[in-house]
């Protein structure tokens, strides 16, 4: 199990891994170029992920890997999409574990701005919580810039006991607020 510390911290590691992929330069998945887009021209390409041990499925922006700590992640030169699965009694109330997550991030995520409060929207057919913050994922070696992201959390339940928690980020001067949701309507409980 996951506590809300536990998968804040996990996603601080892969913001580093990330940040350290977006200095890099692209990464590609055969098939796609770095972008994403099919080979040969046109298009996004969604990748699906289907996870055995908490029996979900989400079509991500490149290949998704699972940690040790039972996160799947794709970090991508441009997005990055985490999924954490929380279980016991804080699963229960998605709109306390999205406040206590908004807490957390202004003490830990750099330059961390809060775009839009958490709020409950249905996407997908679901109804989730949902917020949307600015933050600086760290310098990029190759420009010597700061990587702005724009990210959104999303809190989807299963029931009373088992929730996940989907964080969609991308390059602030490309976010799209419907193309996060788009993201996230893919998630499906199996």
């Amino acid at each position: 199990m996951l506590t809300p510390n536990r998968y804040i911290s996990a996603f601080a590691g892969l913001v580093a891994a990330g940040s350290l992929a977006i200095a890099c330069g692209p990464s590609s998945t055969p098939g796609t170029t770095a972008a994403g887009e099919a080979a040969g021209g046109g298009g996004e390409v969604s990748l699906p992920y289907v996870d055995a041990r908490f029996h979900y499925r989400i079509d991500g922006p490149g290949k998704m890997a699972v940690n040790p700590d039972g996160t799947a992640a794709f970090i991508g030169p441009s997005e990055r999409l985490e999924v954490t699965v929380v279980q016991g009694a804080s699963a229960a109330d998605p709109a306390a574990l999205a406040s206590q997550d908004v807490k957390a991030l202004t003490a830990s995520a750099q330059s961390f701005h809060l775009v839009s409060s958490p709020a409950t929207v249905t996407i997908g057919g679901h109804k989730v919580t949902r917020f949307t913050y600015t933050w600086n994922a760290g310098t990029s070696t190759v420009t010597g810039k700061a990587v702005a992201l724009t990210s959104v959390r999303y809190y989807v339940p299963k029931d009373s006991t088992t929730l996940a928690v989907i964080t969609y980020g991308t390059v602030s001067n490309q976010f799209d607020p419907q193309g996060a949701d788009d993201v996230a309507s893919t998630f499906k409980w199996q």
